[in-house]
């Protein structure tokens, strides 16, 4: 497992990636999200102390796309959700858990592998929307 650092930098780079990947200035993500400029920036630049709440974490998912628990999987921060917020039966902890046992990855290939594997949908999507 990361240390908290590692996971707020992870957290701030996934953030900034997609928010980039979308074409959205931190302003327009703002105006999307309602989460404040300011506290995007110090996300994306790992100057929090401590994650948001779930309520930001829920409004900047919501805002860039992203699926359920997604931004928690691809920050490795999965684990640091209270079991009731975690969703029942959801593919992708499947996957990760599958993974894990099969595979016999540690925390950071299994964490590289499920990015992986999700770029691949998302490019998927991409050629299905051009198609």
């Amino acid at each position: 497992m990361q240390s908290k650092k590692e996971q707020l930098k992870k957290f701030g780079i996934i953030i900034k990636n997609r928010r980039q990947s979308l074409g959205y200035t931190m302003r327009e993500l703002s105006a999307i999200s309602n989460v404040s400029p300011a506290l995007i920036a110090k996300l994306e630049n790992a100057q929090m102390p401590n994650f948001p709440r779930r309520l930001t974490i829920d409004q900047l998912s919501s805002a860039l796309k992203f699926e359920n628990n997604e931004l928690f999987i691809l920050a490795d921060m999965l684990d640091d959700l209270p079991l009731k917020q975690k969703v029942q039966n959801d593919p992708y902890e499947e996957l990760r858990e599958l993974l894990a046992i099969k595979m016999n990855l540690n925390p950071k290939n299994l964490s590289l592998a499920l990015y992986f594997i999700k770029g691949l949908q998302k490019l998927q999507e991409i050629d299905e929307l051009k198609g």
